[in-house]
Order: structure tokens, then C-alpha cells, then sequence
């Protein structure tokens, strides 16, 4: 796992996560921050347990509020840096299952796969009802760019916040832009 990809958990803090995004963004706003909620990989350790991955399920609105929060605090990061930057952060949403992903644990490890299909449609056969169970999870990525990629992968989009000025706020944000370019490009005017 990378250092811009975050695992929502039940124990964690949502302030630590909060401002590592915030950080990372800050470090390198080219690449993507991504928070999932799938559990951890398998233990490799015999003996060892693995975690239970109904807690996805669970820890998914946490996992929305912290993306809400981040997305809020950058705007305010913007504003505080008096950055000419009028959008916030693209966010794209993608829902899944861990049975599509083969992550979901095994119920019984003596039945095959073809032993638990024919069991099934014996069942359904009888009129008796099959147990069907899926383990959802979710990830979003956040980007200061767009990221067609995704969308076309069946990811929802969803556009970022505009930043508001007021028209003093924009005059000024123009004359230091100005200033800046003037700056860099040769000597500045005298009296500013």
C-alpha cells in the first residue's frame, strides 16, 4: 500500500487521516489520493487470524465523512494561501464486492466450488431458498485533476467545489498574479 492510499478503519483517527491527505496534496498534487474501505490482505503467518470483512460494510460512512472533511478543509487551504485556484478536488466513487475481487472468506473449505453450485440448484430446484451473501466495499479517489480513466473503469464522478470570492477578493487575487509574473520576469515597478 502506498503512501496516497488510505484504508479506512474502525480504530483509526480521522483527524491523522486527514491531514496526511492534506499533506500529501500539498507535497504532490499531481497524483491521486485513493481510501478504500477492503480489509487487509490475508495473514501469510499460519496460525495467524484474518479479519472479519463484514467491518467494510460498516466502515463505509466513515469513509464518506472523511472525504467530505478533506474536501472541505482544501478549499479552506486555498483561501488561507490566497491561491488563485477556484476548484477543489474531483471525486470519484467505486462500489464493489469482495467476492468480485476474491477477497471474501471462505465458508466452507471442504466444498468445492462445482459441490456448492449443484448443492444450490438442488435447492432452488426443491423451492427452497439459496443464501446468497456479498460483502461490499468502496473506494474513492481524489484528484485536482480529471481522471477519464476511472469513469471509464464505471466510476461515479463527482465534480469538484467551486471556491467563492468576492470581488475585492478576485482583484486582489489578480494584482498578485500580476505581481508575480512581473516579478519573475524582470524588475518590479517601485512604490508597490
Amino acid at each position: 500500500m502506498s503512501e496516497r492510499e488510505i484504508r479506512i478503519t474502525s480504530s483509526g483517527k480521522m483527524k491523522t487521516w486527514i491531514s496526511h491527505a492534506l499533506d500529501c496534496l500539498k507535497k504532490d498534487e499531481t497524483k491521486p489520493i485513493v481510501f478504500h474501505t477492503l480489509p487487509n490482505p490475508p495473514p501469510t503467518k499460519p496460525g495467524s487470524k484474518a479479519v472479519s470483512p463484514t467491518n467494510s460494510t460498516m466502515l463505509v460512512p466513515r469513509l464518506v465523512s472523511v472525504v467530505e472533511i478533506i474536501k472541505r478543509e482544501y478549499i479552506k487551504t486555498l483561501e488561507l494561501s490566497h491561491s488563485t485556484r477556484l476548484l477543489g478536488l474531483h471525486q470519484y466513487n467505486q462500489v464493489g464486492s469482495l467476492e468480485e475481487l476474491g477477497l471474501a472468506p471462505v465458508v466452507d473449505e471442504t466444498i468445492d466450488e462445482g459441490e456448492q453450485r449443484a448443492e444450490n440448484l438442488i435447492k432452488a430446484l426443491e423451492g427452497k431458498n439459496i443464501k446468497h451473501v456479498q460483502t461490499p466495499y468502496m473506494k474513492i479517489t481524489l484528484s485536482l485533476v480529471e481522471l477519464p480513466e476511472l469513469k471509464d473503469k464505471g466510476a461515479t464522478y463527482q465534480p469538484p467545489l467551486k471556491r467563492k470570492m468576492s470581488k475585492s477578493a478576485k482583484a486582489r487575487a489578480k494584482k498578485r498574479e500580476k505581481k508575480a509574473d512581473g516579478s519573475a520576469g524582470g524588475p518590479s515597478a517601485a512604490g508597490s
